[in-house]
């Protein structure tokens, strides 16, 4: 008896030790070899970048640089300048003009590549495999945000997706939304003539914040339909959700920070939670009651097979995670992109007042005796035309692709990239 005891205690401590051996390995293996290897690859490749430290990675050096660059912009009242992206990105630029076209810097454990050479883009994006899909640290560490939608998924599940929610927003129904477009518009304009008249002629108005109230108006009505009070309030709790994950960015692929209960993570966890329940709500009551003609409704039909059955259970997403992911995953990519694009355009305008003048003139031609722009109006306005697709070439998110290198290594490995000239 006592030989079979002790034969116990050496099979546990056995056990254990190998589970602790093979815990030190894996996490080994994650945190020093895989990111080494990685950088390794690219160097042979004459692709270089600043050396990260263990963890954290580059981050204590983005932080002094971006504070140097902030001390060193004295000036109460900056000119405007189209290079923003050094302003707000400083250790992008600096790490260019030291390291050449493409480089590879870390944030925390998350190994990435910054491509600002624009023929290695256009390769990039040719290319059509599902194999080289989103980042995965964007599933990861956004996903209170963005879920498993269109906007952060890859493979089969992106595509299965891109199906159902590409004919809802093609242009003859997106047609059907400019009278939406037009209330909501037309309103925000009598509140700021209103305020212009208390105010004795002359106003100071922060446009930004009305214009995202009123793209996030118009997206509300067109996605939630009837159920508009409740989708606002969905918006607007999803503008807080970004708001408290825009304070962690810097820690982003830090290995557990996600985990930890901090002060933001715990907001973070809370809004996910009252966000979900909030559209699974109103999914809910689509899924009982399907005489809504609205965006949600459209998609949601969508997404069933001909007999009437949802068919994405063979990918794990069932039809509300389907909604909630992708009602999320709208906000961020209509809302926010919209709003961005028009405060921009106004911006442009005003210290452009000749292009104002050209403009304001072409839409008095089009729109004769007051009359509100429809969809085929907007077609003829080419100089306001012009007007928007300038500030989307200033707003494509960065001037440079940056790219989670493990959806890249299979393209390093088979097609080396030309190095950096020293």
């Amino acid at each position: 008896m006592e030989e079979g005891r002790v034969l116990t205690e050496k099979v546990i401590v056995s056990v254990v030790l190998g589970g602790v051996v093979g815990l030190f390995i894996y996490l080994y293996n994650t945190l020093i070899l895989k990111p080494k290897r990685l950088q390794l690859r690219l160097g042979k490749q004459g692709i270089r970048g600043p050396s990260p430290s263990f963890l954290v990675g580059n981050i204590p050096q983005i932080k002094r640089i971006q504070t140097q660059k902030a001390h060193s912009t004295t000036p109460k009242h900056v000119p405007i300048a189209h290079d923003w992206f050094c302003t707000l990105f400083p250790y992008i630029e600096q790490w260019r003009n030291q390291y050449g076209a493409m480089f590879t810097y870390s944030s925390g454990n998350t190994q990435l590549l910054c491509i600002t050479d624009p023929e290695m883009v256009k390769q990039i994006s040719l290319c059509t495999s599902l194999k080289l899909g989103k980042p995965a640290y964007m599933l990861k560490e956004r996903k209170p945000m963005f879920g498993e939608g269109i906007i952060s998924s890859s493979g089969h599940i992106w595509a299965y997706q891109k199906k159902i929610i590409a004919p809802e927003l093609y242009l003859d129904k997106v047609k059907g939304m400019v009278d939406l477009m037009v209330v909501s518009t037309s309103s925000m304009l009598r509140s700021w003539e209103s305020r212009i008249d208390k105010e004795g002629g002359i106003a100071e108005i922060k446009v930004d914040e009305y214009l995202r109230n009123s793209t996030a108006d118009v997206i509300s009505k067109a996605c939630f339909g009837s159920s508009y009070d409740q989708g606002k309030d969905i918006f607007l709790k999803l503008r807080t959700l970004q708001q408290v994950m825009s304070k962690a960015f810097l820690y982003v692929g830090v290995p557990g920070f996600r985990h930890l209960p901090t002060k933001t993570n715990r907001e973070t966890w809370r809004l996910e939670k009252e966000i979900d329940s909030m559209i699974l709500r109103v999914v809910k009551q689509r899924i009982r009651a399907a005489e809504e003609k609205d965006l949600m409704q459209m998609i949601l039909n969508g997404a069933k097979t001909g007999n009437g059955e949802y068919d994405g259970a063979s990918l794990g997403m069932s039809p509300e995670k389907f909604m909630v992911d992708n009602c999320k995953n709208i906000y961020f990519a209509g809302q926010e992109t919209t709003a961005t694009t028009a405060a921009w355009a106004l911006m442009l305008l005003a210290t452009h007042p000749e292009w104002q003048t050209r403009a304001r003139n072409e839409v008095l031609e089009i729109c004769k005796d007051g009359a509100h722009p429809d969809a085929d109006m907007l077609r003829s306005m080419k100089t306001v035309c012009k007007l928007l697709r300038c500030p989307l070439n200033k707003l494509s998110f960065f001037p440079f692709l940056k790219t989670y290198i493990s959806y890249v290594k299979l393209y390093v490995r088979n097609n080396p990239l030309e190095p950096n000239p020293t």
